[in-house]
């Protein structure tokens, strides 16, 4: 069976891999040469590829089989998120813990995730807060599908700089959730979100 450090480790790897490929410049028969690697490595994990079930708490290959819960590193529990997940080379470096009530946070942006000029492109940003507030929810015992997600963009959340992630639960009106967060430079506010999650069984319950 793959171990988590292993499978962790390639998918740091394939993350680099998809940044060198956004920040590249290189010539003709050096992408050739790129190209033959990488096919290369599609054929060797190809022969291991398994559908299962598509939650981002559990593995496609069914590997992980609940829960593995965290307070001081929250993304443990979506080990395959597209956001978060530690085994996903599409998402970002982020980093996030339960302090009391309250999610906190911290992500470092590069190039790969960038929209206007040196800054975190609007739709990753959302992406980011659709985590980070449903992982709000998920602390105080109710986890929730995202029903209305509101962003306001206050001004460029910059690149290649380390951004403050903070989130909260502020009521519950019996299966509706109701969360906001912020994203923060230096404590100044470069964005900011309101989410409205409804509960349903479909849910997996934390262990």
């Amino acid at each position: 069976m793959t171990t988590t450090s292993q499978l962790e480790a390639i998918t740091e790897d394939a993350a680099q891999l998809i940044h060198h490929l956004r920040c590249s410049n290189a010539p003709d028969d050096v992408l050739a040469e790129a190209t033959g690697h990488i096919r290369q490595a599609m054929e060797t994990l190809a022969p291991y590829l398994q559908q299962g079930e598509g939650w981002s708490t559990i593995s496609i290959a069914s590997d992980t089989p609940g829960f593995a819960w965290n307070e001081e590193d929250l993304t443990a529990v979506m080990p395959y998120s597209p956001v978060t997940g530690k085994r996903n080379p599409i998402a970002p470096p982020i980093r996030m813990w339960k302090e009391g009530n309250e999610v906190h946070g911290e992500a470092t942006f590069s190039p790969t995730y960038a929209g206007p000029p040196d800054s975190v492109h609007g739709g990753i940003i959302a992406a980011v807060f659709d985590e980070v507030l449903s992982m709000a929810n998920v602390i105080t015992g109710k986890a929730g599908f995202t029903g209305t997600l509101t962003i306001r963009y206050h001004r460029k959340t910059p690149l290649n700089t380390s951004i403050e992630l903070w989130g909260v639960n502020e009521r519950q009106d019996e299966r509706k959730q109701f969360s906001r967060g912020e994203m923060r430079v230096n404590g100044e506010v470069t964005a900011s979100a309101e989410g409205l999650f409804i509960c349903s069984p479909e849910l997996p319950k934390r262990k």
